[in-house]
């Protein structure tokens, strides 16, 4: 019998901070990459200084979720300097694994039901997860991790009617409490995102049904939705944070592997020598949302949102 690879240490739940809590995204690292972005985040020491926390935004493997690529990501969990959790992307599960090593990383087939469901519970094992989504309430807000689960249908960015369901009821808990989805997809509500990811009509998104748009749009505080996947360059004009909706803002985080969109024209990522990420400094009535380049290991952009009193 196989033996399943884990994480070590394993994801835990948020420290419980009263007035401010500093959460690193890390997004789409693609682990092992070619390049140096992983030594270089873990590194940099000024930045892990004022963290408490750190999300895994799904992608961290490199293209199948191999047992050998998880190798990779399990020596970067073991040297991130704070606890964490994670969730996973597309390449944890979407793509039939291609073996053959002329041919590794360049077949792109969709994989089967099956196999789907085989990917997504090598990550569950992998981090010792229960399940794909999962919350936790603080003074601070809600926070809740939705991984992807699109094993029988063609999409590969979508959340199953129980994850949504479950999304509905923790946004109804404190309607009155700021609330954070970390998705490794970006939320359509109502319009398209303004750029083309995909060559065809494929939005790129997890697609809310109607009943939760209902409820994001009722609520009292806002909904921030963090999410990789689209690969974009803090220079790109959707980086900064904007509403998709009346309170409902989407923040797109960036790849932390060099493989990015910075210009309305790139259908497909281009490739650059900047390592960057984004981080939430969450307070009662208020969020920043500080984009970080860690080869330079300075900030370089700072958005805030106020709300509530």
């Amino acid at each position: 019998m196989t033996q399943i690879l884990q994480a070590r240490p394993a994801p835990s739940p948020l420290p419980d901070r009263k007035t401010l809590l500093c959460i690193a995204t890390f997004s789409d690292l693609h682990l092992p990459n070619d390049g140096p972005a992983a030594r270089v985040i873990l590194e940099n020491k000024p930045f892990w200084n004022r963290l408490d926390f750190t999300v895994l935004l799904g992608d961290m493997v490199a293209t199948y979720g191999t047992k050998r690529e998880y190798g990779f990501v399990e020596k970067f969990v073991r040297a991130l300097p704070t606890p964490y959790s994670a969730i996973n992307g597309n390449h944890e599960f979407y793509f039939e694994v291609g073996e053959d090593a002329p041919r590794f990383g360049a077949v792109w087939n969709e994989n089967s039901p099956a196999g789907k469901a085989e990917g997504l519970q090598r990550f569950l094992d992998f981090y010792g997860l229960p399940s794909l989504w999962r919350a936790q309430h603080l003074e601070l807000g809600s926070f809740v991790f939705l991984g992807l689960n699109g094993t029988q249908v063609h999409k590969a960015e979508t959340l199953s009617d129980e994850q949504w369901d479950f999304l509905d009821a923790q946004l109804r808990i404190a309607p009155d409490r700021a609330a954070y989805v970390f998705c490794h997809a970006p939320l359509l509500t109502d319009k398209r995102l303004d750029m083309t990811y995909y060559d065809d009509e494929r939005t790129a998104c997890v697609e809310a049904p109607h009943r939760v748009l209902e409820t994001l749009n009722g609520r009292r505080a806002p909904v921030f939705w963090m999410s990789g996947h689209i690969h974009l360059h803090p220079d790109h004009y959707l980086f900064a944070p904007y509403e998709v909706a009346p309170g409902v803002w989407q923040v797109h985080c960036p790849d932390s592997w060099g493989y990015s969109r910075w210009k309305r024209e790139h259908v497909t990522p281009q490739r650059h020598g900047g390592v960057f990420s984004r981080q939430l400094e969450v307070e009662p009535n208020r969020v920043t949302f500080v984009a970080h380049d860690h080869l330079q290991r300075e900030d370089i952009r700072e958005n805030i949102v106020e709300f509530g009193e």
